[in-house]
């Protein structure tokens, strides 16, 4: 079949499968919004129209410039003056606001690194980022030397061996090589894993020492212009970060699970489970090319080779002999969390919570306060709404974080502290953290989340191209799509497919509310050629000339991010989709499967088929939910209000908002994952090794790597029993 007539079919296809179901789904409807009736959903429409009227690019720069003024480390005087601003700013919008705070660990340098060459000459290296002169802020005496939060304090001298990325099969390989890092130092490049995993590979390697640099063939030259003629990493230019070991448990490593404040039980600095014992030192790969070039032994193996002009060597020998001294002091310290709340007019114990962190390591103009800036648009668009007496249906809080660079600490401790309130209470969470870097948008979530974000994104116009941002992004998917996606066997061009939505692993502030509590959650942003992460250069001067010039897309960001809210908030039915969990749910345990075949794991020894019947059942059961939230939507609105009719639809309806709730909940498990209890989403979790990124079904994905068949087992049936938590749920909703 041709294309064109391929085509044809496929429409007609649709227009039968439409008119078929007309009687069934109100919210087909083009102009209906799913969880609304259509009157509802026109006037919901003209609520929404006036919120995205009020965030503006001028205000959203204003907002940038004020919170990048100074570098504000978490902790510093600084970092308050910003709380005081967003607290300020939200009142000024009408809105309550009010700041929370927090003791907890934190780490600073008491003096700079110090790196040097040991040979017959000592030659010492800068470990400092260079002033530009186009960037005034870059010359400020408040930046924070080149530091890793959370590093042990040492002063060693040893032999320097290369070890790429600095994970496990990279150890392998070394080893392969011939070359012992025992009682050496360590080079890492940045990339592949967060840098706590390298830190922690390293210990068990038996490194005494570890550096970590960003290679030009990951985010310098090599990609592109170098700051400030470009976007990219400048030779001089290092990425700082936290070290702690978020894939254990995040927050204050003195107080897990339970919130940091006075009274509480803590720890001991040595009894922390969380805490890196070695010295490790970030520098810029100008210091690494010194570093690296004169290294010696073993030629790299096959994936090594970084974007340095030079081929690299393992060495290990003592032809590169390095010192490194790290003088750390770590102190509890105040850290204070800005809450904002817009209490709901009927249901004010449902809570909808938006969040984004407001300190950084130098300025964070991309991270994080492009979504600080985009969170006070969000805060002036519902402040029109509520001085026009609005209200929303639901509980919306708006909350800016501290000391999420540390280790996703000032949001973990609310979460700790309000746990039994955010379980009872919290309808999802909408994270944006670095908000924007460029145009192209992107988003993870929990699958039940997804038509609302496709939704919202069709409902707000990318700045660049003028189309819905859905529109921009599906294009922008559909041309990094293989070929054999894009043409089936016979030439013929495929359906387009919607833009594909990540799952969650870690390294933001969603991680407490989904992988801890369970609450439904999301992390979106618009990204782009960022190359100065986590630097001096990270500035209000390179987003004004690379990242954002004219400011619009944090505009869209505010835009999609509180039109979500608004429909979570408001929604008679809780847009909330098991369907595609199950979906995800089934992908999941395939690509399992098929994992454990390529690792030549005994796939016999967990249960997949009692995993797969679980997946099934739960499918029947949320398409049955689905049905049911449908037919009570049609009801609400053919009814007259106060009607027997209506009444029933209002009370089937709350049975199934609270169980679409709680069934994310039933995901969870008291027991937490294998050797990192903090953790309790059976579904979502970072892994061991992963670091940011996502590992889908943890335990088992983990045992598997592992290979030890008893705690696959273990982990298949805990899976299969959430799965079948979340069916009853349902279930019980329509009883």
């Amino acid at each position: 079949m041709g294309t064109r007539n391929r085509r044809a079919a496929v429409a007609l296809c649709t227009l039968l499968t439409l008119i078929s179901s007309q009687s069934i789904a109100v919210a087909q409807s083009p102009s209906t919004i799913d969880g609304f009736t259509p009157d509802a959903s026109t006037l919901e429409r003209r609520i929404e129209d006036q919120f995205r009227a009020a965030p503006s690019p001028a205000n959203a720069r204003e907002e940038l410039r004020r919170l990048t003024a100074e570098a504000h480390i978490a902790g510093s005087p600084e970092d308050y003056a910003t709380a005081v601003y967003v607290r300020d700013q939200m009142r000024g919008f009408g809105l309550n606001s009010e700041i929370r705070e927090y003791q907890v660990l934190l780490s600073f340098p008491r003096t700079p690194g110090v790196l040097e060459l040991v040979g017959q000459r000592r030659e010492r290296l800068q470990v400092r980022e260079n002033v530009v002169p186009e960037d005034p802020t870059s010359s400020s005496r408040k930046i924070v030397p080149l530091y890793n939060g959370y590093s042990a304090s040492g002063d060693i001298t040893a032999p320097l061996v290369y070890v790429n990325y600095g994970l496990p099969p990279d150890y392998e390989a070394v080893k392969k090589a011939g070359v012992d890092v025992k009682g050496k130092i360590v080079i890492a490049r940045y990339g592949n894993s967060f840098r706590g995993v390298k830190a922690r590979v390293a210990e068990e390697n038996g490194a005494i020492g570890l550096i970590i640099y960003s290679d030009p063939a990951d985010d310098g030259y090599t990609q592109g212009d170098v700051y400030p003629k470009g976007p990219w990493r400048p030779e001089s230019s290092a990425q700082r970060g936290s070290l702690l070991y978020m894939f254990v448990y995040p927050g204050d490593p003195l107080t897990p699970g339970r919130p940091s404040t006075p009274g509480t039980p803590r720890l001991t600095k040595e009894q922390a489970t969380n805490l890196p014992h070695i010295p490790v030192q970030p520098i810029a790969y100008g210091d690494a090319r010194r570093l690296l070039e004169p290294l010696r032994g073993e030629l790299r193996p096959k994936g090594f080779q970084g974007g340095l002009p030079f081929p690299y060597h393992l060495g290990g020998t003592n032809d590169v002999r390095v010192h490194l001294k790290t003088d750390i002091e770590f102190v509890t310290k105040t850290i204070w969390d800005v809450i904002t709340r817009i209490d709901g007019d009927q249901e004010k114990d449902r809570w909808v919570v938006l969040g984004n962190h407001r300190d950084a390591w130098v300025f964070g103009a991309v991270d994080p306060n492009s979504g600080t800036a985009a969170m006070l648009e969000v805060g002036r668009g519902v402040g029109q709404l509520v001085k026009s007496n609005w209200k929303p249906r639901r509980t919306i809080i708006l909350c800016s974080w501290d000391a999420e660079e540390h280790g996703l600490i000032g949001s973990t401790e609310w979460a700790e502290d309000n746990a039994a309130e955010l379980r009872e209470k919290a309808v999802a969470y909408l994270n944006m953290d670095s908000a924007v870097s460029g145009p192209n948008f992107s988003a993870s979530s929990v699958p039940t989340l997804w038509k609302v974000i496709h939704a919202a994104a069709e409902d707000v116009n990318d700045p660049k191209t003028g189309k819905p941002v859905y529109e921009a992004w599906k294009e922008r998917n559909h041309e990094n799509l293989p070929e054999s996606e894009v043409y089936d066997a016979n030439g013929n061009e495929k359906p387009w497919p919607e833009p594909r939505i990540g799952p969650l692993g870690s390294g933001s502030d969603y991680t407490p509310f989904l992988q801890h509590l369970g609450v439904p959650s999301i992390d979106m942003s618009f990204g782009g050629d960022y190359g100065v992460y986590h630097s001096a250069y990270d500035s209000f001067y390179w987003m004004a000339h690379f990242g954002d010039p004219t400011f619009r897309y944090h505009v869209a960001a505010a835009q999609i991010w509180g039109t979500i809210a608004l429909r979570l908030a408001g929604a008679r039915s809780l847009p909330l989709d098991y369907t595609d969990y199950a979906k995800q749910l089934r992908e999941f345990v395939t690509e399992t499967n098929q994992l454990a075949n390529r690792k030549r794991f005994p796939v016999d020894s967990y249960d997949s088929k009692a995993m797969f019947r679980a997946i099934d059942d739960l499918a029947d059961e949320a398409a049955r939910t689905e049905k049911a939230k449908h037919d009570d939507i049609n009801d609400l609105q053919k009814a007259r209000e106060g009607n027997g009719t209506y009444a029933r639809a209002v009370a089937r309806l709350k049975k199934i908002n609270d169980a679409l709730i709680e069934a994310e909940r039933a995901l969870t498990d008291d027991r937490g994952l294998h050797g990192r209890t903090w953790y309790k989403h059976q579904i979502y979790a970072p892994g061991f090794y992963t670091g940011y990124a996502a590992l889908p079904l943890p335990d088992l994905r983990q045992a598997i790597e592992d290979r030890n068949t008893a705690n696959a087992a273990e982990a298949a049936v805990r899976i299969t029993e959430a799965i079948k938590r979340a069916t009853e749920v349902l279930k019980r909703s329509r009883e």
